[in-house]
C-alpha cells in the first residue's frame, strides 16, 4: 500500500490568473503509480483555471468550495460532493466564485506524469500573463 498525508506535500503554485495550487499525490513518476493520475486542486477565491482540454478522460470530485464548471461553453454550478466526468477532448474550466478556497480531487485515466501535468499549468498562465 501507498500512503500520502496530502497536507505535507508541497505541489505547484500556479500564478495568476489561474492562481492555485496542484498537488499530484500519485503518478508514474510520484509513487510509481503507472495505471492513474491522482491529485487535487486549491483554486482561490476568484480564480480560476484556464479554458483547456485533455487528451485522455479527468475525474473531478469537488471536496469543499463552491463554483461554476464550464464544459463546452455551458455553464453548470458545483458544490461539495460533486463529481464530474470530463470527456477526452472536451473543452473546460472551472471558476471559483466563493470565498473560500475551492478544493478538487481530479483523477487521469490514462496516467499523466507528475511533471507533464504541472508544466500544463505552469505553461497557460505564463502564456496569459505574456498576453
Amino acid at each position: 500500500m501507498k500512503y500520502i498525508k496530502t497536507w505535507e506535500e508541497e505541489g505547484v503554485t500556479i500564478l495568476a490568473p489561474y492562481a492555485r495550487t496542484v498537488k499530484v499525490f500519485f503518478a508514474p513518476d510520484k509513487e510509481g503509480v503507472n495505471e492513474l493520475t491522482f491529485s487535487h486542486a486549491l483554486i482561490y477565491p476568484k480564480s480560476q483555471t484556464d479554458y483547456h482540454k485533455h487528451d485522455r478522460g479527468e475525474l473531478i470530485y469537488v471536496v469543499n468550495g463552491r463554483g461554476i464548471a464550464i464544459c463546452e461553453g455551458k455553464e453548470i454550478p458545483i458544490e461539495p460532493d460533486v463529481v464530474m466526468w470530463i470527456e477526452k477532448d472536451e473543452m473546460h474550466q472551472i471558476k471559483n466564485t466563493g470565498s473560500e478556497t475551492l478544493k478538487l480531487a481530479t483523477v487521469f485515466v490514462p496516467a499523466y506524469t507528475a511533471e507533464c501535468n504541472y508544466s500544463r499549468c505552469l505553461e497557460a498562465a505564463k502564456k496569459a500573463q505574456n498576453g
